[in-house]
């Protein structure tokens, strides 16, 4: 019995080894008509890095540098070639995520905010109506902020409170870390400033087929699209993850009474809730005033720079300490290293090279011309609420968006078909909750620690589909019959 445990975990590790060359095998054994072969290449190589990310022979991390093994000697790429793919503007972004993360928890400041919303009346009666209440608060937060502030904000918030309510309970902390994702997917399709693709759809919309839109023609239909979703993604993460908790009993007065207990706020608190209140400040201005600098990858780096800058003569902004006689910061070095999920980095930045390099080498493209051709005015919303979702989960909601409205809108045009139901359609498709790497708000999701590889893919698949019929049903009916866009 001894020898042959040894000898399984030996086969299943070699198993697991194959599955990537298999998948790579797999996917160059198949004659892609059309697809240039070092496209077919990166392609093949995609599937060897996926395989691997989800059967983990090796870590995430070191899977991620595939590319410059594989792309080299395949794709007759150079190798400062594949190594310019790495060099992406959600690296600093995402450790200021994990950070920030990090000093929420580190100083307590989310203990004392869950502890505040559990008091609210009402809120923790059942882990499921904590789930949705979830969902719910960071669907209305989506409308104002971007879906990645939402994340960033709400994320650490809700896992500490998960924590709290049930400690150890794996699937509640995962399930609720969905709900902000998800949520915040919802609450973008709100508004047209809810996520930058929104705008771009309307803005080749304009462009390509002379029909604009107003906020408050986007917004008649996005609130029902938004709301739409609360009992979709609910269902699903009750029935995929359902909570280990379910009555919470006594629940109100004892959070009371743990309230009461934290007693006044540390200093290091105070310095917490001072990156939030500015980085809050940071993202609502780069809405209402044209900043060129002040986008969202701005905020969480100048976060991270804060919590981290020794104290010089006590400079504001620039000096966050906790104990200025012992010279304790609000984070310190070995933060840095406990604090960033480098493993978990490493992957979302792998992906998104591949993701770049599939678009260089005209694999996206390609993908969309087999997807888009031939077509029919009927089958029209279809294939846009279909292709989107497939194609964000390889390029970026930005890049999918331009691609498939560029495409579909001439042709809408062409067939008398009404092309504001696919703007609606595509703008309402496009983010991405499957994969880490497929969109930022995914990433930084991925990035809190409490969804595993699988738990997301899995479960965001199904929120994909179900939500993407949704979204194609609805805007069918919606758009015509509340005559939301207009021709400018």
């Amino acid at each position: 019995m001894g020898t042959a445990e040894p000898s399984t975990s030996r086969r299943a590790f070699v198993l697991r080894v194959l599955a990537g060359p298999a998948a790579f095998a797999a996917v160059l054994a198949v004659p892609l008509t059309g697809l240039a072969p070092e496209a077919h290449v990166a392609l093949g190589g995609y599937a060897w890095i996926v395989a691997w990310w989800v059967t983990t022979p090796v870590p995430w991390g070191v899977t991620s540098f595939l590319p410059f093994v594989l792309l080299p000697i395949g794709a007759e790429m150079r190798l400062t070639e594949v190594a310019a793919t790495y060099g992406h503007v959600i690296v600093p972004y995402l450790i200021g995520v994990m950070l920030f993360g990090h000093a929420f928890q580190k100083h307590g400041l989310a203990r004392r905010i869950a502890l505040a919303a559990l008091c609210v009346p009402g809120v923790a009666r059942s882990g499921s109506g904590l789930i949705f209440a979830i969902l719910v608060v960071s669907a209305a937060m989506s409308t104002v902020f971007s879906d990645l502030a939402v994340i960033v904000m709400m994320t650490p918030i809700v896992l500490s409170l998960t924590r709290y309510v049930a400690p150890g309970a794996k699937r509640m902390s995962a399930a609720a870390s969905l709900a902000v994702l998800y949520g915040a997917a919802a609450g973008a399709l709100a508004t047209p400033t809810g996520i930058v693709f929104n705008a771009l759809t309307l803005s080749l919309l304009d462009q390509l087929t002379g029909y604009s839109v107003s906020f408050a023609q986007w917004v008649s239909t996005g609130v029902i699209l938004a709301v739409a979703h609360f009992p979709v993604c609910y269902l699903i993460l009750k029935v995929m993850l359902p909570p280990e908790v379910q009555a919470i009993p006594n629940a109100h007065a004892r959070f009371l009474k743990e309230r009461e207990q934290l007693g006044p706020m540390s200093r290091g608190e105070r310095n917490v809730l001072f990156v939030l209140i500015l980085m809050l400040a940071l993202w609502t201005l780069s809405t209402v005033a044209e900043i060129e600098f002040l986008e969202i990858w701005y905020v969480p780096p100048v976060a991270m720079v804060l919590l981290f800058v020794l104290p010089v003569a006590m400079v504001l902004l620039f000096v966050l300490p906790v104990d200025v006689k012992r010279g304790e910061m609000t984070l310190e070095t070995r933060d840095f290293q406990q604090g960033v999920g480098w493993n978990v980095l490493f992957l979302v930045l792998g992906g998104m090279a591949l993701a770049d390099v599939l678009a260089t080498l005209g694999a996206i493209d390609w993908l969309a011309g087999r997807l888009t051709g031939h077509v029919t005015a009927g089958a029209l919303p279809w294939v846009a609420g279909l292709a989107t979702p497939l194609l964000t989960q390889l390029a970026s909601g930005a890049a999918t968006s331009i691609m498939v409205s560029t495409i579909l809108f001439p042709i809408a045009d062409a067939l008398g078909y009404n092309p504001t139901i696919l703007a609606r359609i595509i703008a309402g498709t496009a983010q991405a909750v499957a994969f880490p790497w497929s969109s930022p708000a995914a990433a930084a999701t991925f990035a809190f620690g409490a969804v595993g590889f699988g738990t997301m893919f899995r479960i965001g698949l199904v929120a994909t589909i179900l939500t993407s019929i949704v979204v194609i049903v609805l805007s069918m009916i919606l758009v015509p019959a509340m005559q939301a866009f207009t021709v400018g």
